[in-house]
């Protein structure tokens, strides 16, 4: 976050088995993803509905491209990304967020990554998959919430 909290950036992260990236994801690079987007539905003669559901997809699927690029490029890709080599890390603090939106409430992690360089803090979905991830990197180091559990679907908090 920046700006008292009125604007952030936005990062992909990139967990290999050396280091944690972080690769800044700027205005210019989604706005040219939607557009590419908008212009690839029109080609499949979808309606201006379907050119706004492929749009909406954008932000997810432009993170996915980094499972298939190589560290150093994602790492080279803007000024604004990093590497902490996973050595570095010294905890990985887990806190659960409910967030209510229209009528919708949903649960995402705010993440803190430690380490010598200082404190990053995320705001990450709450998504199983995420957390495997982090604790197959991390290990003990991943401290989730303190009677957390989830199981599948269903997601058990104690206390």
């Amino acid at each position: 976050m920046k700006m008292m909290g009125a604007s952030w950036d936005t990062y992909a992260l990139v967990v290999t088995d050396r280091r944690l990236i972080m690769a800044q994801i700027t205005a210019d690079m989604l706005n040219a993803a939607y557009k590419e987007a908008a212009e690839r539905a029109k080609a499949e003669g979808m309606g201006f509905l379907g050119q706004g559901a492929h749009q909406m997809s954008v932000a997810f699927q432009y993170c996915q491209r980094y499972e298939t690029l190589s560290p150093e490029f994602a790492l080279a890709e803007t000024k604004g990304n990093r590497g902490i080599e996973n050595v570095q890390i010294t905890a990985v603090d887990m806190k659960d967020k409910p967030t209510h939106q229209d009528s919708m409430e949903y649960h995402e992690f705010i993440m803190t990554v430690k380490s010598p360089e200082g404190k990053f803090e995320f705001h990450i979905g709450e998504d199983d998959r995420f957390v495997t991830i982090l604790k197959t990197a991390y290990g003990e180091k991943v401290h989730m919430p303190f009677g957390y559990f989830r199981v599948g679907g269903a997601r058990i908090k104690l206390f």
